[in-house]
């Protein structure tokens, strides 16, 4: 369940940190060049396995020119600013010993960043969040604990659009994650939940309440099926984002077939359809060639490659449900036939909220 932002968090200050790894550094410069130049908070981030010369050269040539941000080199002793990403050079032990100011780490040879995001925790509490993308190795999933801990904030790049998904995987994996996004997805989450935390109320609690209830209700129904119950809840989150079709995604080979959907308006009937993973929009959206919100598909097709559709969809929304064990059941998507300009991140979190639910029914029943 997602913790809601609070007023001591409001009151606190707040800092981003960033685990990712030398596999992940395409990743990280992606999402440091979705911030504005006006981001409010210092950004710190850790990238296991860099070597002084490729970490100097990475800044020079990927982000110098692009990010928004002025990226630096983080040192011992210096006060953090705000608008500035701080990279912990190689060979270096630093960690937070007071709020905005780093140390020398001591006790150990090599500085991880779990411990990076322990000391973010301890100075910051409930004002830290915590980003882990794109790497290979465990790396941030004892330090999204501790985050989780403080009522800290934990974000993570989804790992089925990651080149590199053992970090984020193993962090969802640890149950202690909140937002599992897609990465072009990631600034502009990153912005809401530094400028209007309010804006995270995901869900109506009349919603939320009804949500919880079919979920209780399967649980406790053991002649109920998996599938009504899946259905129920497809229904609820189509009337509360006002759209037109709702529906689950499972692929099987090099097909994408729907398993589950809302009756469309007129005669349309999606449940049981097919078609190539190379025409599915949800697998795009997984892949990362199309963004997970898109208030305008037609719009898309100047700056993406959108597949020809057997359905004219105005707008569209996707996201993974993702299992306890971190597999990938399938793709909660929905869809509008006319153009829906006000589709945004808001909208988005909600149909996360719902696969959060539609997974803890998968995980009951034991299916994959």
């Amino acid at each position: 369940m997602m913790t809601p932002p609070t007023a001591n968090r409001l009151s606190r200050p707040r800092v981003v940190v960033i685990a990712s790894s030398v596999e992940g550094i395409d990743a990280l410069a992606r999402l440091i060049n979705q911030l504005p130049a006006s981001f409010p908070l210092p950004v710190v981030a850790h990238l296991h396995g860099l070597q002084s010369w490729s970490i100097s050269r990475l800044t020079a040539i990927r982000w110098r020119f692009l990010s928004r941000l002025e990226v630096v080199y983080a040192r011992s002793g210096e006060k953090l600013q705000a608008g500035h990403v701080y990279l912990v050079p190689p060979g270096e032990q630093l960690l937070f010993t007071s709020v905005g100011i780093f140390g020398a780490a001591t006790g150990r040879t090599t500085l991880s960043v779990d411990r990076l995001f322990e000391s973010a925790a301890r100075c910051y509490r409930s004002g830290v969040i915590g980003v882990v993308l794109s790497g290979l190795g465990t790396d941030g999933t004892k330090g999204l604990q501790a985050i989780a801990q403080v009522d800290g904030m934990r974000v993570v790049q989804s790992p089925y659009e990651a080149t590199f998904p053992s970090m984020p995987m193993n962090a969802l994996i640890g149950d202690h994650v909140q937002y599992a996004v897609m990465l072009d997805q990631m600034g502009a989450l990153l912005a809401d939940l530094v400028a209007d935390p309010d804006s995270l109320e995901v869900i109506s609690p009349e919603i939320q309440a009804e949500v919880e209830r079919l979920v209780l209700a399967a649980q406790a129904n053991l002649t109920k099926s998996l599938d009504r119950s899946i259905d129920d809840i497809l229904n609820v989150i189509r009337e509360d984002l006002a759209m037109d079709i709702t529906f689950v995604t499972k692929q099987a080979g090099d097909v994408v077939a729907i398993s589950h959907s809302t009756p469309g308006p007129g005669e349309i009937r999606m449940q049981g359809m097919t078609h190539p993973r190379h025409q599915s929009l949800c697998q795009r959206v997984m892949d990362g060639r199309l963004p997970a919100v898109m208030p305008d598909v037609e719009a898309l097709r100047a700056t993406h490659d959108v597949p020809s559709l057997p359905l004219a969809v105005g707008a569209y929304m996707a996201t993974p449900v993702l299992l306890g064990d971190g597999t990938l059941y399938g793709m909660l998507c929905c869809l509008h036939l006319a153009v829906s300009r006000e589709l945004d991140q808001r909208h988005y979190r909600r149909l996360q909220m719902s696969a959060n639910q539609i997974a803890r029914l998968v995980n009951d029943a034991g299916e994959k």
